[in-house]
């Protein structure tokens, strides 16, 4: 008999915007009455602050002083206001900004691994959705000359090795998480191992961007970032909308499963696959 206890979700994530990429997922668990906890690891302070660069760009004498004169403790208040309203949308309460300084790098700020450590013992989650720890860029190289999201993919991974180990004089029982995935939007599609349909969750994901009004978006603007991301991998895969994942280690399995999607796909109408690539959905 299928084991149908729920599941504990850990999610760590470099900048508060970066959990929206698996957000719908979250959702899809959440509602199932599985329990999610999002860390992330710093405000986002010196990312997307596109009100201040465009306020820069301007002379001197037409400068918003509004604008200019926030704080950096101000802008990332902002930020997690903006964090806990887009993740509550998807069940999402239990949200912890740990809020180390940008660049994010772990040999600088070492504390930031015992942290997530001590958060993986609490939480004692059965999955981790991490950030990829993949370079990224053209030819495998990375995107810059820092990445706060690989960084914390160093560290999250780092944190997790340490959780699994007694540690001497303890009592905390250590503790091993069953399985850890990368969302997708770090890869080639060639790479994904999974795709999860979100179609019914897709109004939520566009909610979602709105709320990031400290990044410039608008509700324009944030249906179609949604429409173009989760439509490229919905077209991909076969469905209207979808949020894919890789495995950060190969599935054990006591038989070969062939989703019921696929099932459905291989025997449906014409008719019905252009329906729901023209994106007929139900609401979520």
């Amino acid at each position: 008999m299928a084991d149908i206890r729920s599941l504990k979700f850990l999610m760590v994530k470099a900048h508060p915007h970066d959990f929206t990429h698996a957000a719908a997922t979250m959702v899809i668990h959440t509602s199932r009455g599985d329990s999610v906890t999002l860390v992330v690891v710093t405000a986002g302070v010196a990312a997307h602050n596109e009100k201040l660069m465009d306020e820069l760009r301007k002379p001197l004498d037409q400068q918003d002083p509004a604008v200019i004169k926030q704080t950096s403790d101000e802008y990332a208040a902002e930020k997690e206001r903006e964090l806990r309203a887009a993740a509550a949308i998807f069940g999402i309460n239990d949200v912890r900004v740990l809020g180390y300084p940008m660049p994010f790098r772990v040999e600088r700020y070492p504390a930031a691994v015992t942290q997530i450590k001590k958060i993986i013992l609490e939480v004692r989650p059965d999955v981790i959705i991490s950030q990829s720890p993949f370079a990224q860029g053209p030819h495998g190289l990375c995107s810059g000359a820092f990445d706060d999201h690989q960084e914390t993919a160093f560290a999250t991974y780092e944190a997790e090795s340490y959780a699994g180990v007694p540690e001497p004089g303890s009592r905390v029982a250590p503790h091993r998480v069953a399985a850890t995935y990368y969302p997708g939007v770090y890869f080639q599609r060639d790479e994904y191992d999974f795709v999860l349909d979100i179609t019914a969750w897709y109004d939520r994901r566009v909610k979602a961007e709105e709320i990031f009004k400290s990044q410039g978006h608008t509700p324009e603007y944030a249906r179609r970032v949604v429409e173009l991301i989760t439509g490229n991998i919905g077209w991909y895969s076969g469905v209207t909308y979808g949020e894919a994942f890789v495995r950060a280690k190969a599935d054990v399995v006591d038989s070969i499963h062939v989703p019921e999607f696929f099932l459905k796909r291989a025997h449906e109408p014409i008719a019905d696959q252009i329906k729901r690539y023209a994106g007929k959905k139900e609401k979520g």
